[in-house]
C-alpha cells in the first residue's frame, strides 16, 4: 500500500501545484488592479489611512532592520502607548494598519507601534548554517494526512516565536519604552506570550485577537483539514500546502470557509478603506512569496497548538490584565452549510470552556435555536461574552462580521473593543 500512497501523494502534488501556477498569475493581475487605488501602492513609507497618518521606519537589532510602524501622538504618556504585532499569511503589519487607525481616530492621546513580526521582513534571509537547531514537530501530507518525521531537519532558530519575543524586546528597549499595552493577533499572540512570560513588568496589558487559549484536546488535530479546531500547524509546513489549503477555504469555502468579509463588504467602492480590506483578505493573503512561505515553514517545525496551549498554564499565574477578541462568525455555518473559521468560543469544540459561559451548549457550530442570548452584552460595535467565575480574561469580546481576520473583517469593532478594555 505504501507505494500507492507515495504515488497518489506525488500525483496530488503536481495537480495542486499546477493550480497554484494559474492562481499566481490571475491573482498577482488582481492585486496590481485593485491595489492602483489604494494607500499600499508601491509600497510608501507613509500611508494615510481613515485620516490617519502611519509611518514606517526601522529599528536595527545586531545588523537587522525591523520594520516598525507608528501613529499617533509622540508624546503620549505611558498608559496611551501601544505595540500591535499581526500574523500571517498576510502582511502582519498592513493586517494591523486599519484598527491602528481606528483607535487614533478614537483618541488623539494614543502612541501605536506596529511591530513587524521578527525576521518576516522580505529582505530576510533563512541560515540553516548559523547553529545545530532541529525541527521539533511532524510534518502532515496531503491527500490522506500521512504523517512524517521532520526531528532530522535543519531549522532557523530566529524563526521561533521565542527568539522573535527575545527581539522584539530589545526593539521596544532600543525604542526607550518602558511600559505599554500590547495587542497581538494570530502569531502575534503568541510572540508576546512568549514576551510576557520573560518580561511580565513591560505590559501594561494584554489583548489576543484570534488566538486559542489554554484548553485543547490533543484528538481535535486528528479532525483537520476536514474540520479545523485550533490552526493545523502540520499542514503549513510544507509551502504549496498552506497555498492551497488557504486557497480553497477562501474561494469554495472547501472543507470549511475562512471569512465572509466579500459579502458582508459587497458594496465596497473600489478606493475605499472597505475595498483594500477586501484586497488584503481576499486576494494578497492568497499571493505570498515562496521567500514568505519558506520563513513560515521554519517557524511552524519550531511549534504547534498543543505546546502553545501547555505554556499558558504559567499565563494564568502572571498578574497583568488580560482580554480576548474574538470573531463573533467563528464556527457559524456558511450559505453553503460549512463551518467558517477554526476557533470556536462554544460548543462541544469550545478553546475557551475554562474562560467564558457556553453560549451554544451540546453544539459544533452556531445553531440558532440553542444560543442563549443572555450571556451577550451589547456594546458599540462589539459585545460581551459572560465569563466564567474563575477565570482568568477580563474581558471576551465577540467582534459581530468577523472570524479568524477580525482586525481586517471589522477594525473598528476590534479597536472599541481592546479600547474599552484598556481605558477600564
Amino acid at each position: 500500500m505504501k507505494p500507492l500512497i507515495f504515488l497518489s501523494e506525488i500525483i496530488f502534488a503536481g495537480l495542486v501545484l499546477i493550480y497554484l501556477y494559474f492562481q499566481k498569475i490571475l491573482i498577482h493581475i488582481i492585486c496590481i488592479y485593485r491595489d492602483s487605488k489604494s494607500p499600499f501602492k508601491n509600497d510608501p513609507d507613509f500611508l494615510e489611512i481613515n485620516n490617519v497618518t502611519v509611518t514606517k521606519n526601522y529599528v536595527t537589532i545586531s545588523g537587522y532592520k525591523h520594520l516598525v510602524s507608528q501613529c499617533g501622538n509622540k508624546n503620549a504618556e505611558e498608559k496611551n502607548t501601544i505595540i500591535m504585532m499581526g500574523g500571517i499569511p498576510s502582511n502582519p503589519s498592513e493586517s494591523l494598519y486599519w484598527m491602528a487607525a481606528e483607535l487614533c481616530s478614537k483618541d488623539s492621546n494614543l502612541l501605536i507601534y506596529i511591530v513587524h513580526l521578527p525576521f518576516y521582513e522580505s529582505y530576510s534571509k533563512i541560515n540553516l548554517d548559523k547553529d545545530q537547531t532541529y525541527a521539533k514537530h511532524d510534518a502532515n501530507v496531503l491527500p490522506f494526512n500521512r504523517k512524517i518525521d521532520m526531528r532530522k531537519v535543519r531549522v532557523d532558530s530566529k524563526f521561533s516565536h521565542a527568539n522573535q519575543a527575545v527581539s522584539t524586546y530589545k526593539i521596544i528597549k532600543k525604542l526607550g519604552i518602558n511600559k505599554a499595552n500590547f495587542v497581538g493577533h494570530d502569531r502575534g499572540v503568541v510572540v508576546f506570550e512568549n514576551l510576557l512570560l520573560n518580561h511580565p513588568e513591560i505590559f501594561i496589558s494584554f489583548s489576543r485577537g484570534a488566538q486559542i487559549w489554554d484548553y485543547f484536546e490533543s484528538e481535535w488535530l486528528a479532525l483537520a483539514p476536514k474540520i479545523c479546531v485550533g490552526p493545523p500547524h502540520g499542514f503549513f509546513i510544507a509551502p504549496f500546502q498552506l497555498k492551497f489549503l488557504f486557497s480553497i477555504i477562501t474561494f469554495f469555502k472547501l472543507p470549511f470557509g475562512i471569512t465572509e468579509i466579500q459579502q458582508n463588504l459587497k458594496n465596497a467602492i473600489r478606493g475605499s478603506e472597505a475595498y483594500d480590506r477586501i484586497t488584503h483578505l481576499i486576494f494578497k493573503a492568497n499571493n505570498p512569496s515562496k521567500d514568505f512561505l519558506l520563513k513560515f515553514r521554519q517557524t511552524m517545525l519550531q511549534t504547534n497548538s498543543l505546546t502553545e496551549v501547555k505554556n499558558r498554564a504559567y499565563l494564568k499565574k502572571v498578574d497583568i490584565k488580560i482580554m480576548q477578541f474574538q470573531g463573533e462568525d467563528e464556527f457559524k455555518y456558511g450559505k453553503n452549510g460549512k463551518l467558517i473559521s477554526d476557533q470556536p468560543y462554544f460548543g462541544i469544540y469550545n478553546l475557551f470552556k475554562n474562560e467564558v459561559e457556553d453560549l451554544y451548549p451540546g453544539c459544533i457550530g452556531q445553531e440558532k435555536v440553542k444560543k442563549r442570548e443572555n450571556l451577550l452584552e451589547e456594546k458599540k460595535h462589539y459585545k460581551k461574552l459572560k465569563l466564567l467565575p474563575n477565570s482568568k480574561m477580563h474581558t471576551f469580546a465577540l467582534i459581530p462580521k468577523s472570524a479568524h481576520f477580525n482586525v481586517i473583517e471589522n477594525p473598528k469593532g476590534c479597536a472599541n473593543a481592546v479600547y474599552d478594555f484598556i481605558k477600564s
